[in-house]
């Protein structure tokens, strides 16, 4: 994948979602992928190979790291960010092709004004589109793999990597010490990646709230701005029908209109 599909794909997702939706893409890609890229791969890059225990039996070490470690940290990581970016991307396809039969059938230049107009409020531009519902279902789905990844670390991993693991499994001899690299370090970014995830799960909320009080004031001005239109049509038409009224009364009244 080239970095310049990458800059558009990034650029449709933030041009078709909300300020908060844009604030979450930032923390994927700041925190998420270039945390997971640089300092996953600087920090755990020797997980396995110091990994140590005080026993000569063949076997005893890989079993003992299968169990302190089910899953690295890293591919945890990167399969969560794809599996919490997916809902997005199918999203943003959607709004695409959606947005493109839109342009075809109403006319590029007008509808390429409208969005241009709107294009600082994504709010309106997904309400002016159709793709609320989309964009919510997205949005729930999201909410639900983050609290689901939040829960599958604490489950896997807990808050701390310990420096010394107590393995007894066979093909062990009897209870042996296996010894973790950089454990202090591999903690505080555990830590961190907690603290990403809990970010993300709080702009997920944030936008779901902005997007539930956004959508009843949206709904209560269109109200509004429809009942006032209402009532100036309806004196529109009242004095149109007094004018024609006194008009024709004074026709009535004018002897010389008579004759």
């Amino acid at each position: 994948m080239s970095w310049s599909f990458l800059t558009r794909l990034l650029e449709e997702i933030h041009n078709h979602s909300t300020f908060v939706g844009k604030l979450w893409l930032t923390v994927l890609v700041v925190f998420r992928i270039v945390l997971t890229a640089v300092g996953g791969e600087s920090i755990y890059y020797d997980e396995q190979s110091k990994f140590v225990c005080n026993s000569g039996q063949p076997g005893c070490e890989n079993v003992c790291y299968d169990a302190f470690a089910p899953l690295s940290h890293v591919r945890f990581w990167v399969f969560q960010i794809i599996l919490v970016a997916m809902p997005s991307l199918m999203y943003m396809g959607y709004a695409v092709n959606k947005i493109a039969r839109l342009d075809e059938d109403k006319g590029g230049g007008e509808l390429e004004d409208l969005l241009r107009g709107v294009r600082h409020d994504g709010r309106r531009r997904i309400q002016g589109d159709g793709l609320m519902r989309i964009y919510v279902l997205q949005l729930v789905t999201r909410t639900a793999l983050e609290a689901g990844f939040l829960a599958g670390q604490y489950l896997l991993y807990g808050f701390r990597v310990i420096p010394v693991f107590v393995c007894s499994f066979e093909p062990c001899p009897h209870s042996v010490d296996c010894f973790v690299s950089r454990p202090t370090e591999k903690t505080i970014f555990l830590r961190i990646m907690y603290g990403v995830t809990v970010l993300c799960l709080t702009l997920n909320v944030w936008e779901m709230l902005h997007l539930g009080i956004g959508t009843i004031s949206y709904s209560s001005n269109m109200s509004v701005w429809t009942g006032e239109e209402r009532c100036v049509k309806s004196i529109s038409d009242f004095s149109a029908g007094s004018c024609v009224s006194g008009l024709s009364l004074s026709n009535l009244q004018d002897p010389d209109t008579t004759l």
